[in-house]
């Protein structure tokens, strides 16, 4: 069984997963944490973070994940250059499955 902590649980693909989830016996969810949420409260329980928080907070849960020894599956869309290149900085110490959508800064919503 794989323990997985969802980080973004309560946006749209964090609650399908979490949905999900049950449907899939060799998968148990230990840990969902959201914006406001302290994913070093629970990363101790999982083996890997699926991340569909935000571009601007990734990085940081990589660091976290890295720290930690934990695999990774990135969803999050949208990173900054800065913030890809500082993921990606991590892939040399714990397995990281990083979505490819990139867009150049021109297309990028700001917000």
């Amino acid at each position: 069984m794989t323990r997985v902590i969802i980080t973004g649980s309560k946006g749209r693909m964090g609650r399908a997963l979490a949905a999900c989830a049950p449907h899939h016996p060799e998968l148990q969810v230990v840990g969902q944490i959201d914006e406001g949420d302290d994913l070093r409260s629970v990363i101790a329980r999982g083996e890997v973070v699926i991340d569909f928080s935000s571009h601007d907070a990734t990085p940081e849960i990589a660091a976290t994940c890295a720290e930690h020894k934990k695999a990774m599956v990135i969803g999050t869309t949208g990173h900054s250059d800065e913030g890809r290149q500082r993921i990606e900085g991590f892939k040399g110490r714990i397995p990281i499955v990083l979505s490819q959508i990139f867009l150049p800064a021109s297309m990028r919503y700001s917000g």
